[in-house]
């Protein structure tokens, strides 16, 4: 770019690049353009304006070859097959081992958690693909299960950890980036909860959760009941959501994400063991009385619904039965159609299943020096 354009108006032009990778690039033309790309204002700037205007894409997790594979689909148009490409691991990824859980994705950032394998401690790896970095983030022994998020006020990375045993009194700590450090918040919930999904939502600028609660009624058979758990990450204060009585009482429910709003997905035995999955929709925020059915998705073969396309087209994982001997893979279902497509990602037999997030792009962690948080 021209040395006479002021560099004011150089700003500006750069604040209007979208993607992520051109972005790295420019900051080797000149030391002005990389100080103001690493720069804490340009990246919430950009995070912001991308999460209003970036292209849909889903980020799909999968095991093959004796390995986990990374794919991005591109998700902003009806047009299928849907354009996919293979995303490289940066070296953090590998500090947690094979069957570490992916709880979700948010504003460009991918989190992992599982075991170091050296030192058997439980951690966490926040990935950003789009610019090759994590960093790893070591977690007390306490912590049994988590949250990520990304307050959307202060752009700061936050993780919540749930301690105690799941029985008993569970406390709750979040870590920010901003201080690298863990605080305990309070844990404001009429009930407490004895688990948590390894799953999450953030929606709202808050992380969801499926919790169950263990009943133990006069005779003493004990079951369990469902309800969603939220963290704003602004206020930082726990909320309780009921679940409707069909939902609450039946064990599997789990929550997604469908155009922008949460859902709870519900497996539904029919005949012949393969079920249903109802997908239903809370029609106004935290009230739990506008919990509407939306649809069934129907399969002639075992499956499991991992996420949806923009469009509303469900993204299933169909298993290995007896009436589905093809190692797991990827299908798509057209809800008014009921059409069933083959999306052509495969896993391996008997590996870890499939997980997926909704994913754009983002400069976080630009300019975190650290790779390990200690």
């Amino acid at each position: 770019m021209s040395a006479y354009i002021p560099f004011e108006i150089q700003e500006e032009i750069i604040k209007r690049v979208h993607p992520a990778k051109p972005l790295i690039r420019f900051r080797s033309v000149s030391k002005q353009w990389k100080s103001l790309i690493d720069s804490s204002e340009f990246i919430t700037h950009h995070t912001a304006l991308n999460h209003r205007t970036d292209t849909h894409h889903l980020l799909v997790r999968y095991y093959v070859d004796s390995d986990y594979k990374y794919v991005l689909i591109v998700d902003d148009d009806n047009s299928f097959p849907p354009h996919k490409s293979s995303l490289d691991v940066s070296p953090t990824v590998k500090l947690v081992s094979p069957g570490a859980s992916m709880p979700g994705c948010c504003h460009g950032l991918v989190c992992l958690y599982g075991d170091d394998p050296v030192t058997r401690k439980k951690m966490i790896v926040v990935w950003n693909p789009s610019i090759r970095k994590s960093i790893g983030i070591p977690l007390p022994y306490r912590i049994y299960a988590v949250g990520f998020g990304v307050c959307s006020k202060t752009r700061d990375l936050m993780i919540v950890g749930f301690a105690g045993i799941p029985t008993r009194h569970w406390k709750a700590d979040v870590f920010r980036l901003s201080s690298g450090s863990w605080t305990r918040v309070p844990t404001n919930l009429p009930r407490d909860p004895t688990g948590f999904s390894s799953k999450q939502v953030v929606e709202d600028d808050a992380i969801h959760w499926v919790a169950n609660y263990r009943k133990i009624p006069r005779n003493g058979e004990y079951y369990y009941v469902y309800r969603i758990v939220s963290f704003d990450l602004t206020s930082e204060e726990f909320e309780q959501i009921e679940l409707p009585r069909r939902l609450a009482r039946s064990q599997g429910v789990y929550i997604s994400k469908l155009k922008g709003s949460l859902v709870v997905l519900h497996p539904c035995t029919r005949i012949g063991n393969v079920p249903d999955i109802d997908v239903w929709k809370m029609l106004k925020n935290h009230d739990s009385t506008s919990f509407t059915k939306l649809f069934t998705v129907k399969s002639p073969v075992l499956f499991k619904i991992i996420g949806f396309r923009n469009n509303g087209q469900s993204i299933m994982e169909a298993s290995v039965s007896e009436r589905n001997p093809e190692p797991p893979r990827l299908k798509l279902y057209e809800p008014s159609s009921k059409e069933i497509t083959d999306l052509e990602i495969v896993g391996d037999y008997g590996s870890w299943p499939f997980e997926m997030a909704t994913y754009t792009e983002s400069l976080l962690l630009l300019n975190v020096s650290a790779s390990i948080i200690p």
